[in-house]
């Protein structure tokens, strides 16, 4: 079942859920504020995803470009392509909530809706940062890779990539790319217009997601992950301050037998990342169609920065990859294991580990970590994207302000560590590697 069959069973399963509540509800027994019918949604008055207005709006230098592909996009298909990106990255530049439904055949449909609360998430979260995440410039790149014509609408796949510099580091280029994205158009008298459109991104799928695994109005369910984002960002300001004014805890007691190489790692986290295309090294395999090639291109780095791969003890406690197959837990230097390419295996395996192979810390100030260090990112304590740090923001005091990023998955370059959709940060840092006995 594909991803917009899944979610039209979840409209027919919530439209089903709705009318039972309703029809409880004229019998006296319920009184709830449900959505009966999924197609149409009723913001709630007051929702805490009224974005606030800003006055001093930048004025970007934008501008979309469609990249050369094999697939042509007639012009007449491209413009309602082209105005929804003008409209978000407007928004995003100047952290103003607009309207983006506006540019969909039907505004209050439940797709039009996920993307304006998806993109009113992002803009409150870097709203609430520290750190100013306006944009003082962008350039986003799409590419075109199929166009598919059926049951009266156009699907439209595209990769998109952006060039953006932040406000408060104007200086410093930050790039992503390989961020999918899929349209269906319609055509009516009047052009073609956006019946539905969906994105292969953080905040985009979390908030998709959680609708679906909710029977809660669609509504109560965005604000309650602002509300949860928004309170982890706040923890988190305290934790940087903690970290600024040195009260923190000095942990690093750990020894190693081998110093870890992490510009050598660093090194390799630039070389495989591209600014505008997908750049893969399939010495590793690709598994951006399993979950995600981010924890995958994290070990290759720790890798190449000197950490030795770990065949010793059962599969869980191993730390390799030697082809694609998942090893039977022999011990042996064949196959891979899950901390090669899991997320949290990944976290358990540093946390766990002795003897043999890597040295790190997990418990330490999320903000205490260094070039070559591993940042993982998760939402209600579901760990789902691993980064590694190719820079540390200090400003003009000395004072620790972000981490400058790479990832896969989405492909990122010396990307704001705060400006991500999800909130919730731990860190690993990586201090080398044991003999073991």
């Amino acid at each position: 079942m594909n991803r917009r069959e899944r979610l039209l069973r979840r409209k027919r399963k919530r439209t089903m859920i709705g009318l039972a509540l309703m029809t409880l509800m004229a019998m006296g027994v319920v009184c709830v504020g449900v959505v009966a019918n999924s197609y149409t949604i009723t913001t709630s008055t007051g929702s805490i995803f009224d974005a606030k207005v800003e006055n001093n709006a930048i004025k970007s230098g934008n501008s979309i470009k469609i990249r050369n592909s094999d697939e042509t996009l007639d012009d007449a298909m491209l413009e309602p392509i082209s105005d929804y990106f003008e409209v978000y990255f407007q928004a995003l530049a100047n952290l103003e909530s607009v309207d983006i439904t506006a540019v969909f055949a039907d505004s209050s449909s439940e797709n039009a809706w996920v993307n304006q609360a998806a993109m009113d998430y992002l803009i409150q979260l870097r709203q609430s940062q520290s750190n100013d995440l306006k944009m003082t410039d962008y350039q986003c790149g799409l590419t075109v890779t199929s166009i598919d014509e059926g049951y009266g609408e156009i699907e439209v796949a595209l990769l998109e990539d952006h060039h953006i510099n932040f406000a408060f580091i104007s200086d410093v280029d930050s790039y992503s790319s390989g961020i999918v994205h899929t349209f269906y158009l319609t055509e009516t008298e009047d052009g073609y217009v956006i019946a539905e459109h969906y994105k292969e991104e953080d905040s985009f799928l979390m908030l998709e997601e959680a609708i679906a695994d909710s029977y809660d109005d669609p509504q109560d369910v965005a604000d309650q992950l602002l509300s949860e984002a928004l309170s982890v960002i706040e923890e988190l300001s305290w934790e940087k301050d903690a970290y600024n004014s040195g009260n923190w805890d000095d942990r690093w007691a750990a020894t190693t037998d081998h110093s870890y190489d992490a510009e050598a790692a660093v090194d390799y986290a630039m070389t495989w990342v591209d600014s505008s295309a997908v750049l893969r090294n399939d010495d590793y395999g690709v598994y951006d169609g399993y979950g995600g090639n981010c924890n995958n291109y994290i070990s290759q780095a720790l890798f190449a920065g000197g950490i030795p791969m770990d065949s010793d003890g059962y599969i869980n406690a191993q730390w390799k990859w030697y082809g694609e197959e998942m090893d039977d837990g022999d011990g042996s230097e064949w196959g891979r294991s899950p901390a090669w390419t899991g997320v949290a295996e990944f976290y358990s395996y540093a946390s766990e580990n002795e003897g043999y192979g890597l040295v790190a810390l997990v418990d330490e100030n999320v903000f205490s970590g260094s070039r070559g260090d591993v940042l993982q990112y998760g939402h209600n304590g579901d760990w789902l994207h691993s980064v590694i740090i190719t820079e540390v923001i200090n400003d003009s005091d000395g004072n620790m302000t972000d981490y400058l990023i790479n990832s896969n998955t989405t492909d990122r370059i010396n990307y704001p560590a705060s400006a991500y959709g999800y909130s919730e940060l731990r860190l690993i840092k990586v201090l080398g590697w044991n003999d073991g006995e």
